[in-house]
């Protein structure tokens, strides 16, 4: 037994036998024996310099914090890629030395230590801001306080609760109080302000990555050098190996947590080597050196307890599955679009029908499948939101519901939602329950009432909400001054917007965000110039890729007065920004169709998309004859196999910038 293993030997027997003298009254070993363990132990940690958390020798005291402070990470915590193929695992290893390991189902968090000493620990939060708990963190079961390493280290790894001290934990809570996962619990242990609740939470640390420190390319190497720094984690693999194969290692990892009673939400594979990983980029969501292999969708039974029906701006109604709450990938689901009739009929869906639900792509809840399929639903002949007539309608292939009422409230309350919303005019503050209630209170009738909210200062600093809490108690929340100030600021901000994002917020059929930024730049993002030519019978299609039913949509929207009337008011409140056009000589893209793919080292997506753009390029998102330039990064895929075969040129990034040199 090496010193690492000693160490957390003799801690885990030194804490048994603690426990049996302190909480038992019924000690196994006398004072002599104990003590001779404990002086043992205490040498380990003096000649090794380790020191974990919950050794018998550490006497942390419990902290009280009044609140968590914010800690920015510099190195963005970002998440992973994911898919349920193995396929796509394999493709993504491509023969490379890859680390394989737990996905842990957990809180993540990131350790810095200093001169042998943690200094901080803090959550991951959003990937750039995350939360200081490192009073916390200094009484988890088993993190290093100290460490044999003097210079910084940064580490990552996983908050988790073991699934046998989950139901310990929630058997002495009332069921109003239970937890519903082993997550939920670890996650709300960490941010705990009292360090003494999260003391008894019996809380773990899981590391899985090193940022900062210690020598080396390889990430397997460095995990386990954290090992021998008394860290834990369970079992891993660096593949390929010709002891196991990948299917092999992901049936021995999964025999692992359940053995260990570690919940898991699949396996991780990285590539091994630090240097071909940073080689890889990033997106604004995930590195590109990894990937997470999904198991195959947890789906869960429940009973189908109503439909409500949602009306959206065009006038349609959704209809959306309330069912008894069920926990999936973690996280409690109640509700799932049925997104139209058609689906409805297919399911044959009736109230309490016995239904199988899933989170599609790990992200949308669906019904899968009906049991009962009972199949006599009543769609509603009178539309929820104003009581008119209601009818069914065939779009293409699919059976919807429409509102009747032209002037439906239902229909108001979405031009609202979609006019603030962040493609359009990005208006923060403005939530749909919001708009509903100004809309409630007469304060919103029209869209340029957004404007003019101000009007309403006061009333809208004093509405009230009664809060329901879990115990049944309610109280009355007030949307208060802060919230009314930051509203109207953000309002206010709104005002300076550019051309196609108010003109994507009109909501025009077949007017979107493309085709309104090809009419943006046309017009150099002049408004008065656009209002001109579209009262003057403009011919849009000469525009690219515009065709004849944007173009009549168009003017059939510009030609009702009521319209003409809301812009002229709405623009009366806007500052449009100017269109910059980069000048360059021999530019090579002006005019050209260019497409962007895969991953590239000195520019993001926008922001290459923005640079070709200012050097008058078409940026379009797919692979067609009309494309002149493909921009191809890392693991470009299917659009340069395309671009290949229909003679596309394909540029690398290093082309790119020459081109413009």
């Amino acid at each position: 037994m090496n010193c690492m293993e000693k160490i957390k030997s003799l801690v885990e027997q030194l804490n048994i036998y603690r426990d049996e003298y302190y909480n038992n009254n019924n000690p196994s070993v006398t004072d002599e024996e104990y003590d001779k363990l404990f002086d043992e132990l205490s040498q380990l940690e003096k000649s090794t310099g380790i020191v974990l958390s919950n050794s018998p020798t550490n006497s942390v005291g419990f902290e009280v914090k009044s609140r968590l402070d914010k800690v920015t990470h510099d190195i963005p915590l970002l998440s992973l890629d994911k898919t349920k193929s193995l396929d796509d695992v394999r493709k993504f290893m491509d023969n490379k030395s890859c680390l394989i390991m737990l996905k842990y189902d957990g809180l993540t968090v990131k350790l810095v230590y200093q001169d042998g000493c943690l200094v901080q620990a803090s959550t991951r939060g959003n990937g750039s801001i995350g939360e200081d708990i490192t009073h916390n963190a200094k009484v988890f079961k088993n993190i290093p306080l100290n460490i044999p390493y003097k210079d910084k280290l940064v580490i990552t790894g996983e908050a988790i609760i073991h699934k046998d001290d989950f139901e310990k934990i929630n058997s002495t809570l009332d069921d109003k109080d239970k937890y519903k996962t082993p997550r939920n619990l670890s996650a709300g242990s960490v941010r705990q302000l009292d360090s003494s609740v999260c003391a008894n939470r019996c809380v773990y640390f899981m590391a899985f990555d090193v940022i900062e420190g210690l020598d080396g390319n390889s990430k397997f190497d460095k995990l386990n050098a954290l090992l021998n720094m008394g860290f834990y984690t369970e079992k891993y693999y660096r593949l390929p190996n010709d002891n196991i194969t990948l299917e092999d290692a992901i049936e021995s990892l999964q025999e692992v947590a359940t053995e260990h009673y570690v919940s898991i939400d699949g396996i991780v594979i990285r590539y091994d080597d630090i240097a071909y990983s940073k080689a890889q980029g990033k997106t604004s969501h995930h590195y590109n050196d990894g990937i997470a292999f999904k198991f195959n969708d947890e789906a869960e039974t429940t009973t189908l307890t109503s439909v409500e029906w949602q009306p959206s701006r065009n006038g349609v109604l959704t209809p959306v599955a309330i069912f008894d709450a069920v926990t999936i990938d973690g996280t409690n689901v109640s509700r799932a679009s049925l997104h139209n009739i058609s689906i409805i009929e297919t399911l044959q869906l009736g109230l309490k029908d016995k239904i199988s639900v899933i989170k599609a792509n790990m992200i949308i809840p669906q019904i899968v499948e009906n049991f009962t399929k009972s199949n006599d639903l009543k769609i509603p002949t009178k539309c929820p939101i104003c009581n008119a007539d209601t009818q069914i309608k065939q779009l293409n292939e699919t059976k919807v519901l429409v509102c009747s009422n032209s002037e439906c409230g239902g229909k108001q309350i979405q031009k609202f939602v979609y006019y603030v919303s962040k493609p359009c005019m990005n208006i923060d503050g403005l939530s749909e329950a919001i708009i509903t209630k100004f809309v409630e209170h007469g304060f919103l009738t029209s869209l340029e009432d957004i404007y003019l909210l101000d009007r309403y200062s006061n009333e809208i600093i004093n509405l009230q909400d009664i809060i329901t809490k879990k115990d049944g108690t309610t109280y009355v929340k007030k949307f208060g001054e802060k919230n009314y100030q930051n509203l109207w600021k953000s309002i206010q901000d709104s005002t300076n917007c550019k051309f196609e994002n108010f003109l994507t917020s009109l909501g025009i059929n077949q007017i979107g965000k493309s085709a309104s930024k090809v009419i943006s730049k046309h017009f150099n993002g002049d408004w008065n110039s656009f209002y001109q030519a579209v009262r003057n019978g403009f011919d849009f299609t000469s525009l690219t890729d515009f065709g004849e039913v944007a173009d009549s949509s168009l003017k059939a929207w510009f030609s009702n007065e009521k319209n003409i009337e809301l812009v002229q008011k709405l623009v009366s409140y806007l500052n449009f920004e100017k269109i910059v056009t980069q000048e360059v000589k021999d530019n090579p893209f002006l005019d050209k169709t260019v497409v962007v793919t895969g991953t590239l080292l000195n520019y993001s997506r926008d922001g290459i998309k923005q640079k070709l753009e200012t050097l008058g390029a078409k940026v379009t998102n797919s692979i067609s004859k009309k494309t002149d330039f493909l921009i191809a990064g890392d693991k470009a895929g299917s659009k340069l196999t395309k671009a290949q075969s229909l003679g596309i040129e394909v540029l690398s990034e290093t082309d790119f910038e020459s081109m413009l040199q």
